[in-house]
């Protein structure tokens, strides 16, 4: 795996890499790390930072979905909630959500009205500029990193199970767990998933915690590129501290060492959290034809490079499931058909595949999302990684490599 410490070192040398810090882990379903680095600082100021471990705190982001999907299914097996239940019922501020197909010239001249149509379909677990100009004609301030459930308060853009867009879907899914369970999402959670891991460091609110995690990795800002380390700067956390509610789409913040034990746990068949039958139905292929159609162009260019789509109109390449997305066919040199990922905003990535028997995760703190390097970063990691596996005859559940 030597490889794989050079690619990581590249990255992070105070000289010329791209970035301070990034962790890489991966691991096969016996819980043997198979390859396990941190590499850098814990700050954009490598001259006066500590080197960087294992245990640094993330603000994990849209990683946050994956444990939020997991609590649902469990939900699910106790025959709590239902995946084709419409949650309506349930989530009091869904009942009266409408469909914006648009806006048009109001009166007085120049303003703007909304046009809205009623839901048909019923909003189940399962499953943009025009909200700009909606929230502006309707003096709405609250967006997605406010740090409250307000910022999800807005009309759906189309019939659920027609298309397909990056939502708050986990999100409120997170407030139907609290509602049915009469608890917090974080309690919920501590309950049902972080006390089963032995998992101690994962939590949406790091604030009341001062004296017992660990210290934050310090978020990076990508001001330039080509520039090594002198392409960032310190930058703030965007989603609003402390948050005002518990949310199930971008809420927490974790480390490596913690995340990795919930990936671990999925691979080798979900015990203690899931039967191996709701994995099944956690990472099976969601979408309608017409959704994984709609799906390529709001994934964005980054993560289709990462999903091996080759354009916006490469519908069957990736579909989407409960937890992620899923490849519908192997990429050369890299992940198989049937791996389930994810990633973060501050560009985190994690990857569960089944076939092969490993799971990995790439962690950094840097914004903008999307960043060109970390995009090549996990790409170069991952073909290195499955190059490693296939000379040392890597023996999975199905096989060899």
């Amino acid at each position: 795996m030597e490889s794989l410490d050079r690619i990581l070192d590249a990255f992070t040398d105070p000289s010329t890499g791209s970035l301070h810090a990034a962790v890489f882990i991966v691991v096969d379903s016996s819980g043997k790390r198979i390859y396990s680095r941190a590499s850098g600082r814990t700050k954009t100021d490598t001259q006066d930072a500590e080197p960087l471990g294992f245990d640094a705190l993330y603000w994990v982001a849209s990683m946050t979905k994956l444990v939020t999907a997991v609590s649902i299914m469990q939900l699910v097996e106790r025959g709590v909630l239902s995946l084709d239940e419409d949650v309506r019922k349930r989530v009091p501020e869904l009942a009266n959500i409408q469909i914006l197909g648009g806006m048009k010239q109001g009166d007085p001249p120049g303003s703007m009205q909304p046009q809205l149509r009623p839901v048909l379909g019923k909003i189940t677990p399962r499953s943009s500029d025009l909200l700009k100009e909606w929230s502006k004609s309707v003096g709405r301030s609250a967006h997605t990193f406010t740090g409250s459930i307000e910022g999800y308060k807005h009309p759906l853009l189309f019939e659920p199970g027609t298309s397909w867009g990056y939502g708050a879907g986990l999100d409120w899914a997170g407030r139907l767990i609290e509602n049915v369970c009469n608890c917090s999402l974080e309690e919920y959670m501590q309950k049902n998933i972080w006390s089963k891991l032995g998992v101690t460091s994962t939590t949406f609110h790091p604030e009341l915690y001062p004296d017992t995690l660990p210290p934050k990795l310090e978020m990076a800002n990508r001001i330039s590129v080509g520039q090594g380390t002198k392409s960032i700067k310190a930058g703030p956390v965007i989603l609003g501290q402390p948050l005002k509610d518990d949310l199930g789409g971008i809420g927490l913040w974790s480390t490596p060492n913690d995340y990795i034990k919930l990936l671990t746990t999925l691979l080798r068949g979900g015990q203690p959290l899931l039967t191996k039958d709701s994995l099944e139905i956690l990472f099976q292929p969601q979408l309608s034809d017409a959704s994984r159609a709609a799906m390529p162009l709001p994934l964005g260019s980054r993560m289709r490079t990462i999903l091996g789509i080759k354009s916006v109109d490469d519908i069957d390449q990736a579909d989407h499931c409960l937890a992620g997305t899923v490849t519908l066919k192997d990429i050369p040199g890299r992940r198989p058909c049937g791996t389930v990922s994810w990633s973060g905003l501050p560009n985190l990535h994690w990857w569960i595949d089944q076939k092969t028997d490993i799971t990995a995760a790439l962690f950094t703190q840097l914004l903008p999302p999307g960043d060109a390097a970390v995009t090549g970063l996990l790409i170069d990691l991952e073909t290195a990684l499955y190059k490693a596996l296939r000379e040392k005859e890597h023996v999975g559940p199905k096989g060899k490599l």
